[in-house]
């Protein structure tokens, strides 16, 4: 089992007593979890040391990073799956609600994707507690700076519905896949176990 600071739905720092190596409270988990790898923007808006060896996600869309972006002098978090290249934006607001409100925004992407409503629930589910790490992924990181000047929502426009354009997209992380269909062709594959 591993050791990291966790977010839970109530409350931004784990309440349990333990620490991990660098003295940190952490906690002890085994059950659903989902990595969130953020930038040092991101963590320095969070306030919140990353930790060195993660536990595995346990979301079908795998780890998520997670940067802040200004779009018409608004601070937004851009949060990018690791496995489809699934990006989901929500206003940067209360860091201590960063894992609710990705859960959120994810469900609303994948309803809009046509994704059966069980397995969004099932998604989010995973994503009751988060860990926070650094970025490991070049590839990523680039796929999210393309996303980030591909950004240009008019005015009006939903967040959601900008995300969606972005998702249409090609990525060469993903052999020149959109990802908002590998994301579809993700969850499909499950319905044939």
């Amino acid at each position: 089992m591993a050791r990291a600071n966790v977010v839970g739905p109530g409350a931004f720092r784990s309440k349990i007593s333990g620490t991990d190596s660098h003295g940190w409270p952490g906690l002890i988990f085994s059950g659903a979890v989902v990595v969130v790898r953020c930038t040092q923007t991101m963590l320095r808006r969070l306030q919140q040391k990353p930790v060195d060896d993660g536990p595995a996600s346990s979301t079908v869309l795998g780890d998520w990073y997670a940067n802040i972006l200004w779009v018409h002098r608004k601070p937004l978090v851009l949060a990018v799956s690791a496995r489809t290249l699934l990006p989901v934006l929500f206003p940067a607001r209360d860091p201590a609600s960063l894992g609710p409100r990705l859960a959120a925004a994810l469900g609303q992407m994948l309803a809009a994707l046509g994704i059966p409503a069980h397995r969004i629930t099932e998604e989010q589910r995973r994503m009751a507690e988060i860990a926070l790490a650094r970025t490991i992924s070049r590839q990523i990181l680039g796929t999210m700076n393309d996303f980030d000047r591909m950004l240009d929502p008019a005015p009006g426009q939903s967040l959601i519905s900008a995300a969606l354009e972005l998702a249409e997209a090609p990525c060469g992380a993903i052999g020149m896949e959109s990802p908002d269909r590998a994301t579809v062709n993700l969850f499909e594959g499950l319905r044939a176990r």
